[in-house]
């Protein structure tokens, strides 16, 4: 349906008050922790990314919820910031950066028609793309500029697009989202927590010296957490192996898009890839963990399904 009353679906009631539970008992202990810097309220961190997370929560279950086309655009929106800002980190010139942002456009909608037309698309658009040097005449960075647009295509526009394919295709899809959501948010703060408390041992010193093995236990932990509290809203009629699964799979996706990012930020040498969400930096430090853990949720249901 490409409009639904998200007040008809059953999964909202449960939704909501585990995301109203997750909310409140993090503020609460946010109190507890800074109740000697509540007055400097505007300026902490932690505050500002809690806030940022409130409105992002409701914003992302009722585009789960209301139909196929609010799903697209939220989905729009995140493939169009995230470009924006993969583009002014990776330096492409304004030309490449048109082109980009228009082909991420194309990737979500794909899934719409079919399957296998999200599937083409990417091998068209290369053909399309192998034009851009060759007509720009730069044989000093044409082919550099083109490997890094076809980079970020691939990375954020068509990676995320699988959640077009999750919401249209798989059975129970909405409610997949949802528990994806949670998952990889509580596998964020969990990684965050456990790192900053008991992190001893680097993971990738090289790429991101703050992450540690303990942080990604947390990774782990965190997702756990998020499957279990969303378990209501999973597909129903999957082998009993699937949610422990895809807790296993969130929680490593999650470790892994937070590496990725941490090397391409690392590689174009800047800290952060913008400041459009308060507490975090860009929306691409915040959707990191999504990008890698959209599909690998869903090719792992897709298994599930067939092995039903």
């Amino acid at each position: 349906m490409w409009l639904a009353n998200p007040l008809d679906s059953p999964l909202l009631g449960p939704t909501v008050r585990v995301l109203a539970s997750v909310l409140g008992v993090a503020l609460l202990g946010l109190l507890i922790k800074e109740r000697r810097r509540l007055r400097q309220w505007r300026q902490n961190e932690l505050l500002q990314r809690l806030l940022t997370w409130a409105w992002i929560a409701p914003l992302y279950t009722l585009a789960v919820l209301s139909g196929w086309l609010p799903t697209l655009a939220f989905v729009s929106l995140i493939v169009t910031q995230g470009l924006r800002e993969y583009a002014q980190v990776s330096g492409l010139p304004h030309l490449y950066r048109w082109v980009l942002l228009g082909a991420g456009l194309l990737a979500a909608p794909a899934a719409l028609i079919s399957p296998f037309a999200f599937y083409a698309l990417p091998a068209l658009l290369l053909l399309v793309a192998t034009w851009q040097p060759i007509l720009a005449q730069d044989p000093q960075a044409g082919v550099r500029h083109l490997a890094f647009a076809v980079f970020g295509w691939g990375y954020l526009a068509w990676l995320l697009a699988h959640f077009m394919l999750a919401r249209l295709y798989l059975p129970g899809g909405d409610g997949l989202l949802l528990a994806l959501g949670l998952a990889v948010a509580l596998s964020d703060v969990a990684a965050f927590v456990l790192g900053k408390s008991l992190g001893r041992h680097k993971l990738a010193p090289k790429l991101s010296p703050n992450k540690t093995w303990e942080g990604l236990a947390g990774n782990l932990v965190g997702a756990a957490l998020g499957v279990l509290l969303m378990r209501f809203a999973l597909p129903s009629g999957l082998p009993w192996f699937f949610a422990p699964f895809l807790a296993l799979a969130i929680g490593l996706g999650a470790a892994w898009g937070d590496l990725l990012e941490s090397a391409l930020k690392r590689g174009f040498q800047v800290k952060d890839a913008g400041d459009w969400l308060p507490g975090f930096g860009g929306l691409l430090d915040r959707i990191d963990s999504l990008v890698i853990a959209t599909p690998l949720a869903y090719y792992l249901a897709k298994v599930a399904i067939a092995m039903s």
